[in-house]
């Protein structure tokens, strides 16, 4: 990864500052809807899945706008507000200030950095070549999660003084982050006439029935993992009576594991241009992971079940922005970004809904609730398998035409 350029470094190590501060935000927000403004699992699902619809709305515009117009904009001026917006947080839970206020606050934030998302992910793929697309994903993941291993440790003791130390912390990290990508990364994309994005580029995207079958199947996946997130936080906190730093413990511990083990799997992968074999089994991983979630009685479990499950999504994340931009017409990688998004969103939406509501119903056997979600994700993983000689055409087709500028999917 030596010849990787260096903007894809700042690029990662301001998803580290990031998410160093902001990753506590998400784990933590659930327990202060529930146990301080009270909330019930059902409602804190529905803010929730109504904050993942915000956001794909918004990356699928913004996906199209830095296409469009370019990513920088999007990588230096949209956090701006966000950090102001988290500072207002921090303020609305120190004074206890009603929960409307918070969850406003909350989809705001959600808002501003679905804008910056795809900019983010695109710039990545400007900057790389094919053959280092999955090289550089790798790089900015496994800082990514050097902060998200960072994040709830530091959210864990900031909460000890009181939750809303962890929104002050989101703050001042965006503020950090703005300066290093204001003087470190300069525009990736010049979009010229000949490369201009038009409506009907946009709606060839629906007609590439490879893309459309891999949004389909997303969508099923983004339902499973979803249940990863808050109703993995209420049943650890509420069900099995975890404290909150062994809470810290089991987000840090995916964090740690993704700086520890994403390299030598990303070793592997690179061996094969298979990137959707390799996502059915990181699939397989999570079936094996929320197994396991089924016969939990202390931390052990939870930490087991956790490292199960991140090596499933160290074969699984990195791929996903890597398929898509493979895929992708040069003139359209934000665009396909913000579609997979915006679709993927009904999964991710129905899954925090669904999912915390299927908690609450089998709260005396919850054993069948962690089998169905393995079931799901094992079924999931069958289903990339069979796409996988679909992708291998597409490429091979690809690599035998003679490269366009801009060109049409097929």
């Amino acid at each position: 990864m030596d010849s990787i350029d260096r903007r894809v470094w700042y690029l990662g190590f301001t998803r580290l500052i990031r998410a160093s501060g902001r990753v506590s935000t998400f784990i933590f927000l659930p327990l202060i809807f529930v146990f301080i403004y009270h909330i019930s699992f059902l409602e804190t699902g529905i803010v929730l899945g109504i904050a993942i619809l915000v956001m794909s709305i918004v990356q699928y515009y913004s996906g199209i706008l830095t296409d469009r117009v370019g990513r920088r904009v999007f990588l230096i001026l949209i956090p701006i507000p966000a950090g102001l917006l988290y500072i207002a947080m921090y303020f609305t839970v120190l004074y206890r200030m009603p929960a409307i206020l918070l969850i406003l606050l909350f989809y705001s934030t959600i808002i501003v950095n679905a804008l910056q998302y795809p900019a983010i992910q695109a710039s990545i793929a400007d900057v790389t070549s094919l053959s280092q697309r999955l090289s550089g994903y790798t790089i900015i993941r496994v800082l990514a999660n050097a902060g998200a291993a960072i994040g709830p440790i530091l959210g864990a003791i900031l909460s000890v003084y009181g939750f809303q130390y962890i929104f002050l912390l989101a703050g001042i990290s965006t503020f950090i982050e703005i300066g290093i990508l204001y003087f470190n990364v300069r525009e990736t994309y010049f979009p010229s006439k000949a490369l201009y994005l038009t409506k009907s580029d946009i709606k060839l995207a629906y007609k590439d029935r490879f893309f459309i079958v891999f949004i389909v199947i997303g969508i099923l996946m983004a339902f499973m993992l979803r249940q990863r997130g808050a109703s993995l936080t209420l049943y650890a906190f509420d069900f099995e009576g975890l404290p909150i730093l062994y809470l810290a413990y089991i987000y840090s511990l995916n964090g740690i594991l993704v700086v520890l083990l994403q390299y030598p799997i990303f070793k592997v992968m690179n061996k094969s241009s298979n990137p959707v074999l390799f996502r059915s089994f990181g699939m397989i991983f999570y079936f094996l992971g929320f197994i396991v979630l089924m016969f939990s009685k202390d931390i052990l479990y939870f930490l087991i079940s956790m490292g199960i499950m991140t090596i499933g999504e160290d074969f699984v994340a990195p791929t996903t922005q890597t398929i898509i931009t493979s895929i992708a017409p040069g003139n359209m990688k934000g665009t396909y970004i913000g579609i997979y998004n915006l679709f993927i969103s009904a999964g991710s939406f129905s899954g925090s809904i669904v999912g915390l509501y299927m908690l609450s119903y089998y709260e005396n056997q919850t054993a069948i609730f962690w089998l169905i979600i393995a079931l799901g994700s094992f079924v999931v993983g069958i289903l990339y398998f069979a796409i996988n000689g679909s992708f291998l055409k597409r490429m091979n087709i690809q690599a035998a035409k003679k490269p366009l500028r801009k060109t049409a999917a097929k």
